[in-house]
This record gives C-alpha cells, structure tokens and sequence, in this order.
C-alpha cells in the first residue's frame, strides 16, 4: 500500500509541475542591416541589407538576391536545408539550400494556385507549406505537386472580426496572430484554440507554444499554460527571433543572443 501511495504521489508531482523558462545573455554582435531573420542552431546569422539577403558564418559571408521579383516579404530558416524567401508584391516564392543556391525555379502562387494573393507563409511538414491566402484560409500546400493538402474554415469562422498580421509554425501546429489575439490550428487543419490578447507586437514557435511579445514583455503560453519571463536587459526591439535553443533580439545596430534555459 506505502508503494503504491509513494508512486501516486511521485507522478502527481511529475504532472503538476509547471515548468518556466529563464533567458541568459550569451553573445552580442554589431550587425549592419535592414532587416534581421535569425540565428540558426550552429550560430549562422542571417539578415536583409538593400533587399539582398545575407548569411554570415565565422568562416565566409553568403548573399542571395533575385531584383526581377521585388522585396523581399518574408525569410523563413527553420529548416536551414530549405529556406523560404518570400517576395509578396510578385506571389512568388524561391527555396534556398544551405549555400543560398535556389533548390528550384521560383514557385509562381498565381500561375501554379488559385491564390492571387498569399499573404503569409511558414514552414511545415516535409514538402509541405502553411500559407495564408487571400480567400482568408489557412492551407497545407504541397511545393512540390503544387497541391493543396489541407484547407481551413475561412479564420472569420473562428472568430469574428478578426484581422490576421502575421503567421508562425512548427511541424504540428501554425499560429495566425491577429488584431485580436492567435489563433491555433492543427496539423490536419482543425481548429484548436483562440488565444485572446490584444496589442501583441510578436509571436514565436518555441518547443510545443508560442513565445509572445507585448509591450516589450515576454510570455510563453504551450497548451494550458501561460507565464510571463524575464529578459533582464531593456532592448528596444526591431526584429526578433527564436530559434531551438536562444532568443536573438535586435534592435537596428546590435543582436543580442539569450539562451533560453526551461526549468
């Protein structure tokens, strides 16, 4: 009876505690750019300087630049074998390989979709893309059979009035931040959780949540759970990101590297 009380007691503890997240200042850099996308996880940093994207390493400094399809939207190096250069004004993607060669030709939404406007994309699974287009659905987009896998409720059917500003990914779930507060989608495109907060200036995939960031103030909310963390330098903050292990801020002349330490 003693064993089985001291086992019951042991995993409730287990699954009662709540863990929380630490940050420590681990690197700065000067850093001279536009725009700054992030830190991969063998410290290569990436940023946009007059619409040419770079990829700075301690052994060479790569660019990548495609003038005939505009600016550059959007960057994402989740998966640094494949990284999404998104140019919005043209409805074009281009994927890059770790040199910053093109894995392929540009993927032309307009020619090769029926969307004439993606508005955002993200990561996701294998050979498989989020995109937020202009019917204001969600979709798991395929780049390479240029099918359309997965395809959501329109957002407003989840939460009315709600204006999306920008969309964030892992393998198993995409976040759409709006004016209103995040929603929460699935990995086959179901609904899971509106998250309501307003004013919100950031979110970040971080392990199984979301980092958020709202008037310079941190918080990280991962299924039930939601807690506010410190980081214990003031930084105004331009651009920012997260990556499996550090939280890199910039703010227009320096990148500071926090190594998130969950506890």
């Amino acid at each position: 009876m003693k064993s089985v009380l001291f086992v019951f007691i042991t995993l409730f503890f287990q699954f009662s505690y709540t863990q929380k997240l630490e940050t420590k200042l681990v690197n700065t850099y000067n850093l001279d750019a536009d725009i700054f996308v992030g830190i991969d996880d063998i410290g290569n940093i990436y940023y946009i300087k007059d619409n040419t994207l770079f990829k700075k390493s301690k052994m060479e400094i790569l660019n990548y630049s495609n003038v005939s399809l505009g600016n550059i939207s959007m960057v994402d190096i989740r998966n640094p074998f494949k990284i999404l250069v998104f140019y919005k004004n043209f409805n074009s993607l281009v994927i890059l390989d770790t040199k910053l060669n093109e894995l392929s030709n540009k993927i032309d939404f307009t020619k090769e979709t029926l969307f004439n406007n993606v508005k955002f994309i993200s990561h996701s699974s294998e050979n498989n893309l989020w995109l937020f287009a202009d019917d204001n659905k969600l979709h798991l987009f395929d780049y390479l059979n240029y099918t359309d896998q997965i395809q959501t409720q329109p957002i407003s059917f989840y939460r009315d009035n709600f204006s999306p500003i920008s969309l964030k990914s892992n393998y198993k779930n995409a976040w759409i931040l709006g004016n209103s507060g995040v929603i929460q989608i699935n990995e086959y495109g179901n609904f899971i959780n509106f998250i309501e907060m307003e004013e919100v200036d950031f979110i970040l995939s971080f392990k199984k949540g979301i980092i958020y960031v709202k008037n310079s103030e941190f918080g990280y909310i991962k299924e039930n759970e939601s807690f506010q963390f410190l980081i214990k330098n003031k930084h105004q903050i331009k651009d920012i990101h997260v990556n499996n292990s550090s939280l890199s801020i910039f703010d227009g002349s320096k990148v500071y590297q926090y190594y998130i330490l969950i506890i």
